[in-house]
């Protein structure tokens, strides 16, 4: 049983630390894209402009992502990352936000 609860810990983890946040977060009518991206997306990547050091998703300084780029894994979501974190406007704010500043 306690190893079964080590192997599981981590998980709980990963899904605590890179889904929506339920304190402090931004409204779900925010579009500013440094405060979405930090409230679900700073836990698991490393972002500077962001404040963030996650270490878990790509560092997104040295990857520099484009914003098409971005916009397509905040909708697909690609291994462990959940699809759809963001949507809309607020998908687009994060994706300008990342590409503009990655790597500065």
């Amino acid at each position: 049983m306690r190893r079964l609860l080590l192997l599981a810990f981590p998980s709980v983890l990963l899904i605590a630390g890179c889904g929506p946040s339920s304190s402090g977060g931004p409204s779900s009518s925010s579009t500013d894209g440094k405060s979405l991206f930090a409230a679900k997306c700073g836990a698991c990547h490393t972002l500077k402009a962001a404040g963030t050091s996650g270490t878990f998703g790509p560092n997104l300084d040295d990857l520099k992502p484009g914003k098409a780029l971005v916009l397509n894994t905040i909708k697909t979501g690609p291994g462990p990352m959940p699809a759809g974190l963001y949507q809309g406007k607020q998908a687009g704010a994060v994706a300008a936000f990342v590409s503009s500043m990655a790597g500065k």
